[in-house]
């Protein structure tokens, strides 16, 4: 083997490297922008959520104003505005409860995606520098043959 080809083995090996420290950049860079999409779906949860409970008091007003308009009376003692109030308040709940519960989900999905983009992120480079030292191994071992030195 000539000098040259020792020298392109190296530049082989040096080159498989660089593409393993490449894709390790692109896959932390994937994972980043995972994880801003997770918390991006959070906060619309939040804020639809938030929404949510506006409605159910705009609701619960809308109740109460309407029962008070009719006669039938608004107050605590007027059972059956009570419950329909209840009921308006619970399931708002239960709805912001239910989106909030969705953006966590989301969250979490796309945090552990981002995760395992930086675990196969390692894995590329770890096997690159491998590959990139077998290859130089092979080259210097090609460019030097057992016994060439004496």
């Amino acid at each position: 083997m000539s000098g040259l080809e020792l020298v392109g083995s190296l530049l082989g090996a040096a080159g498989t490297i660089a593409a393993g420290q490449a894709e390790k950049k692109n896959q932390d860079y994937l994972a980043k922008q995972e994880e801003m999409r997770g918390q991006e779906e959070f906060a619309a949860s939040q804020r639809e959520a938030g929404q949510q409970r506006k409605e159910a008091d705009l609701a619960m007003s809308r109740a109460q104003a309407l029962a008070a308009s009719s006669g039938g009376g608004a107050g605590t003692d007027a059972p059956t505005i009570v419950k329909i109030m209840s009921d308006t308040a619970g399931q708002g709940e239960l709805n912001a409860g239910t989106t909030m519960y969705g953006g966590i989900s989301r969250r979490s999905g796309l945090y552990d995606s981002a995760k395992g983009r930086r675990a196969a992120g390692k894995a590329s480079l770890m096997g690159s520098v491998l590959s990139g030292f077998g290859q130089a191994a092979s080259g210097i071992g090609k460019a030097f043959p057992k016994g060439s030195f004496g």
